[in-house]
């Protein structure tokens, strides 16, 4: 049941959000919603179905430290 209503969720979010990027032709913000959206609904629905999500702030760190080239401890 919870699966179905994050579903439901999403699509809405979907079909009030995207009909006006793609009419716009707003390309690369449509784009980037998709995107956003899809790692969005990805992440709740790991979340929803019990699934361990990890820790989103080691990766960042990690390629925080590759971009400045500071020392990975």
């Amino acid at each position: 049941m919870k699966v179905l209503i994050l579903i439901l969720v999403f699509i809405g979010i979907a079909l009030v959000e995207a009909p006006g990027l793609f009419i716009k032709k707003q390309w690369g913000e449509f784009a980037a919603f998709c995107v956003l959206l899809a790692i969005g609904f990805t992440l709740s629905l790991l979340q929803t179905i019990d699934i361990k999500v990890p820790n989103p702030n080691k990766g960042i760190e990690f390629l925080i430290k590759l971009v400045t080239g500071t020392p990975i401890k």
